[in-house]
């Protein structure tokens, strides 16, 4: 119990603010003896998540983004008996969009705007909660103020803020190992994901399509917060696709957020990430053509971002429609072929199945 009051302790951080100082954030709230406490969790055992199905170790379960869990004590015979073991009360009102992490009896959960909550699994009992300081005057356009979720590597907890930056915990504690600004708020950006652990890296998307941002995918060290690589979504002059927006400066503000965690594939080493609508969402005035890449599916080399294949949903989108719509690894026979494939139900209506060695379209049609 010392050494969790001395986190607690530790964990108390004063910020110069209205001439004044008070607490930015307080960590290891409550400790509860017999709380979880998380293990190591190296790459490794990420690649095979599925074989622990009593964890729930990435936002989609697993790299493959199947949303599935194998675990069989609730079926239809006994479901009807299911009662409130505990309840955990947020600590601020507003919407609840997070996919809780559960690593080894420890519930990581974010909670609106941008705190992460370590919960006892057994208890429900906060095992310690961490809030950066965030601006009053943030900007976020066309989205509530929401977080979707933390990613877990090592022994390091990552989660993205409101204000455009991406943060690293200590899982023990919630203590800070550092803050790396993503992108500037001022201009728009704003991170509502929850980002993707790889080996040695951190990969987040961005949100703001609304306020005009250019978007991207980026990659941090896991280790130390620095920047790896950043793809932006929308080309500028020269590069391939930037013939798609006219030869107006519609580029610099033509969206294509990354709001969504992506999927890996780690045989053929490709990372799929899905992106957002052009902008403005409406109006093709400043924007006339297909808009690369937004709507899209770009698939990436997670060693440096170069673009391998990328598909669009939807070109000149003016309905909002997006393709952020979570992208799902499976293998298949396709004509009397094993194929490894990509599907994703997209907004626009339609259900499409793709080749994620090529982008190759196999089949696609109105969603049922």
């Amino acid at each position: 119990m010392t050494s969790n009051l001395l986190a607690a302790f530790l964990g108390r951080r004063s910020v110069q603010r209205g001439g004044g100082r008070r607490p930015a954030a307080i960590v290891a709230l409550v400790v509860v003896c017999g709380s979880g406490v998380l293990a190591q969790v190296p790459y490794q055992r990420l690649l095979k998540a599925e074989s622990e199905p009593q964890n729930w170790m990435t936002y989609a379960g697993s790299y493959r983004s199947h949303r599935y869990s194998a675990l069989n004590q609730i079926n239809r015979q006994n479901v009807s008996q299911l009662k409130i073991a505990w309840a955990y009360q947020m600590q601020r009102a507003g919407v609840v969009e997070t996919s809780p992490i559960v690593v080894d009896g420890v519930m990581y959960v974010t909670e609106p705007p941008s705190t992460v909550t370590a919960l006892d699994v057994r208890s429900g009992r906060p095992i310690w909660s961490y809030t950066p300081e965030i601006p009053r005057d943030v900007i976020i356009i066309g989205s509530p103020p929401v977080n979707r979720g933390v990613a877990v590597l090592d022994d390091s907890v990552y989660f993205g803020t409101v204000n455009g930056h991406l943060i690293s915990l200590d899982a023990k504690s919630g203590i800070v190992r550092w803050d790396t600004t993503v992108e500037d708020n001022k201009h728009g950006y704003y991170l509502t994901l929850s980002p993707l652990a790889l080996d040695g890296k951190i990969i987040v998307g961005v949100s703001g399509a609304e306020t005009g941002i250019r978007g991207f995918v980026d990659a941090y060290d896991s280790k130390t917060g620095k920047l790896v690589w950043r793809t932006y979504t929308i080309p500028a002059p020269g590069e391939p696709g930037a013939n798609t927006w006219g030869k107006g400066d519609g580029w610099k503000s033509g969206g294509g957020s990354t709001w969504l965690t992506g999927s890996f594939d780690p045989e053929l080493n490709l990372l799929y990430w899905a992106t957002g609508n052009p902008a403005p969402d409406w109006n093709t005035d400043n924007r006339p053509g297909d808009n690369l890449y937004t709507d899209s599916v770009l698939a990436l080399d997670p060693a440096t971002g170069k673009m391998k294949w990328h598909f669009q949903f939807t070109p000149e989108d003016v309905h909002d429609w997006d393709a952020n719509e979570t992208l799902v690894l499976f293998d298949a026979q396709v004509g009397g072929r094993a194929r490894k494939v990509l599907a994703q139900a997209n907004r626009n209506g339609f259900y499409y199945v793709l080749d994620r060695s090529t982008g190759e379209v196999l089949t696609g049609g109105p969603c049922a």
